[in-house]
């Protein structure tokens, strides 16, 4: 567990090093993030969708008229 942090901690500054040394570093690393940010919500928004459509039943989301006899 001690090593997870001390990476986490090394990755931090080894992205703040990289962003701080050029504009255009900081552009694409903040783009770069935006896009793995986006594509992961929406591969857990589709995970969710298929999760509940298998746990809602058929019935609920269909209207059936009842017939007068």
């Amino acid at each position: 567990m001690v090593w997870v942090i001390d990476n986490v901690t090394s990755m931090v500054d080894h992205f703040a090093t990289a962003a701080s040394t050029d504009p255009l570093s900081a552009a694409l690393i903040a783009l770069g993030g935006l896009f793995v940010t986006v594509s992961a919500g929406a591969f857990g928004v589709l995970a969710l969708g298929g999760l509940l459509s298998e746990l809602v039943p058929d019935a609920a989301t269909k209207r059936t008229r009842r017939q007068r006899s």
